[in-house]
């Protein structure tokens, strides 16, 4: 069909340029296009060139598709099959690149408008928690950390060539590059740990703390632990002495576990169980579970009180560390299976000790 397409030369008298006509062979309705041209042989070049570009599917006409309905498909169609927590993240990015960038129509996003999006998140103002009675006013923080930048324009990158993928958009523009600092994770004193485990409020808090220094969980995979087996979630099984997380959870979509320290298991044994969630944490206002941002917020108002610069990703990291100098050279197979990263690079570059590795290498040499 597409190469019976015959695309023909006008010249309307009330017009300077050439126009270019065919026939939808799809809905049969006649198309109109300028050749952009009064010159007759620059014209029938041009009549030529459209021609092929039809009959080889190369043309695509510009994108009307409004902004807010583009999102409505990309959420319905590509990120109902991703997990719950990737459908938040993606949820984040896309609402603050409306705040700031504002977009009508999907066939608006170029180049400029991806530089006025990271200029945007540099001179963002970040929210400020409301401050304790008789306590001064925090100093407003401004702009979004370049890690976060970097992964936000991952986000919208994946949507952007989805959209070109379903013919939306004819082109994905070119992303600008975000440069982040190469932080290697820093060892985590116990005093330190101790400090931030002596302001948990309750055993509860404890038992959560724990899990991220112990097992070297995720904030996420600990909010969302189960006391019985799931096919969804992640849950605790005492008979085998782990903690699973099922493919559909875990972020590499495969089965995975983690196996259980003998203080971990033990603290998690003496907790009641009242509820499904091994950890049902309720907001102040008590209307309802307390949120992941909630959850942040409290161990990060912990570590304020202990005097101590930690986190449940730092808890983490501060893991890898101990169990990479455990190891010790040549184990980070072990490590990267433990710590469940994506790749090894990523194990390579923030747990291993390289230096190390490196350092004998050259004196085996000499």
């Amino acid at each position: 069909m597409e190469e019976r397409i015959k695309v023909y030369l006008l010249k309307p008298k009330d017009r300077a340029a050439w126009q270019l006509q065919w026939v939808d062979p799809v809905t049969g309705a006649r198309k109109t296009k300028s050749a952009r041209t009064n010159d007759a042989e620059k014209a029938e070049q041009a009549r030529a060139d459209h021609e092929y570009e039809l009959r080889h599917g190369k043309y695509q006409e510009p994108s009307k598709l409004e902004w807010e309905r583009f999102r409505q498909l990309f959420e319905e169609e590509y990120l109902a099959g991703l997990r719950q927590r990737s459908r938040e993240k993606y949820g984040t990015v896309l609402d603050v690149f409306e705040q700031i960038i504002k977009p009508a129509k999907l066939r608006t996003i170029s180049e400029r408008t991806l530089s006025a999006f990271v200029k945007g998140m540099r001179e963002r103002k970040l929210p400020c928690r409301k401050p304790k009675k008789g306590k001064p006013e925090p100093k407003q923080r401004i702009g979004l950390a370049p890690m976060t930048m970097k992964n936000y324009l991952v986000c919208l990158k994946t949507a952007l060539s989805w959209a070109v993928e379903q013919k939306l958009l004819p082109t994905l523009p070119t992303f600008p590059t975000i440069k982040v600092p190469k932080k290697k994770p820093q060892p985590i004193a116990v005093e330190s740990f101790e400090k931030l485990l002596a302001k948990a409020p309750d055993a509860l808090w404890r038992a959560f703390l724990l899990c991220g220094w112990w097992a070297g969980l995720r904030l996420s995979e600990v909010r969302e632990l189960r006391w019985d087996l799931s096919s969804e979630w992640p849950w605790v099984d005492f008979e085998h002495n782990r903690i699973v997380l099922p493919a559909v959870f875990a972020k590499s979509a495969q089965d995975q576990s983690v196996p259980l320290h003998p203080v971990l298991r033990r603290t998690l044994a003496e907790l009641p169980r009242t509820e499904e969630i091994v950890f049902p944490f309720r907001s102040r206002r008590g209307a309802g579970r307390l949120s992941r941002n909630g959850v942040t917020n409290r161990v990060l108002d912990m570590a304020k009180r202990a005097g101590v610069r930690l986190s449940m990703h730092k808890l983490r990291k501060g893991f890898g560390c101990r169990v990479a100098q455990l190891l010790g050279k040549g184990r980070a197979p072990i490590l990267h299976e433990l710590m469940r990263h994506s790749s090894m690079q990523i194990t390579m570059d923030y747990y291993a000790n390289v230096d190390d590795v490196l350092q004998d290498a050259i004196r085996e040499l000499t």
